[in-house]
């Protein structure tokens, strides 16, 4: 980040609490903080070279994005994991992503489509994780970046918000899973098609391969973390409803 160009001075708090959410949230999606974790501000202080009351802001509001649960008002913990909450985390997502995907494809112009591209080749110079499985950061945040420009020309910014949440959600699970290992996966090719879809203006295609895009990476997490391979009631779905087949164009 640029130096400011103001006179040196205090940190204003809304710098301050902003700064430390981010850092909170990012030990949370990264596993440093583990689901279920109790979150002691007496302990946590010092990590962060801040206050009590910082953290404590901080705690509040990522309870409100879902990755804190508050308990009795005053104590806090990294929010838990669950096969449910998983698989009702990843309907949720694809009714969401859709929905903005439909009116991106409605709306964008062709500033959005160069954003799109771009967007893609930056994400397919990387990798997704190192031979030994270790998580490649540049590739993760483009990533997301991907993932935020395909539905930005939808012109809602509560959808984007939401987005934002579930993604961040979803990541948590995948980056949890990822220490167990993956099973292989042509990421590549999904965004790739994901992208020509769009591009086409083929709402009914881009729709359906980001459904199974978003099963498939629920589909690798249930397999590869331990914690949420337990089997569901009957009455429960296993899985996301998925395009299995998936007609191609040309």
């Amino acid at each position: 980040m640029a130096a400011s160009s103001r006179s040196p001075g205090p940190v204003s708090e809304p710098t301050l609490a902003s700064a430390v959410v981010d850092r909170l949230r990012g030990d949370i999606l990264h596993g440093v903080l583990a689901p279920g974790e109790k979150l002691r501000l007496e302990h946590l202080a010092p990590r962060y070279g801040v206050g009590r009351t910082p953290l404590r802001e901080a705690c509040c509001r990522l309870a409100s994005e879902g990755l804190v649960t508050i308990e009795d008002q005053r104590g806090f913990r990294v929010a838990p994991i669950s096969r449910a909450g998983l698989l009702d985390l990843t309907r949720t997502r694809q009714q969401i992503e859709t929905l903005a995907l439909r009116a991106a494809i409605a709306q964008g112009d062709i500033t959005w489509e160069g954003e799109v591209t771009a967007a893609l080749h930056r994400l397919l110079r990387r990798v997704p994780a190192s031979g030994s499985g270790t998580l490649d950061e540049a590739w993760e945040l483009e990533h997301a970046r991907f993932h935020a420009t395909l539905l930005g020309a939808c012109g809602s910014p509560w959808l984007l918000k939401f987005h934002a949440m579930l993604f961040d959600q979803t990541e948590r699970y995948r980056r949890l899973a990822q220490a167990y290992g993956k099973a292989g996966r042509d990421v590549d090719s999904e965004h790739t098609a994901l992208v020509r879809a769009t591009l086409d203006r083929d709402a009914e295609r881009a729709c359906a391969l980001l459904t199974e895009h978003i099963a498939r990476t629920t589909e690798l997490v249930l397999a590869g973390h331990p914690g949420l391979r337990a089997g569901l009631p009957s009455s429960e779905k296993e899985l996301p409803a998925k395009t299995r087949s998936i007609r191609k164009k040309g």
